[in-house]
C-alpha cells in the first residue's frame, strides 16, 4: 500500500477576508490552517449534497487575468 503525498492547497484572499481568517482562528483556538482545512472539508460536504451554494459568488476571478 502506498501513501499519496498531501499536496498544499493555495487560497489567495483579500486582505479583510485574510484578517477575518485569522480571527476566527485565534477566536476558535484554532491554527488558521486547522481551520482553513475544516472550512474546506465543510464546503466539499456542502457540494457532494448537492449544494451549490458554496459555488455561487462573485463572478469575477480571484486572480486578475494578466494584461488586465
Amino acid at each position: 500500500m502506498t501513501t499519496a503525498k498531501k499536496q498544499p492547497v493555495r487560497v489567495f484572499l483579500d486582505q479583510t477576508d485574510h484578517s477575518r481568517f485569522l480571527v476566527q482562528a485565534g477566536t476558535n483556538k484554532l491554527t488558521p490552517s486547522a481551520l482553513g482545512e475544516r472550512l474546506m472539508q465543510y464546503g466539499l460536504a456542502q457540494l457532494e449534497r448537492g449544494d451549490l451554494t458554496p459555488l455561487e459568488g462573485a463572478t469575477t476571478p480571484a486572480r486578475p487575468e494578466p494584461g488586465r
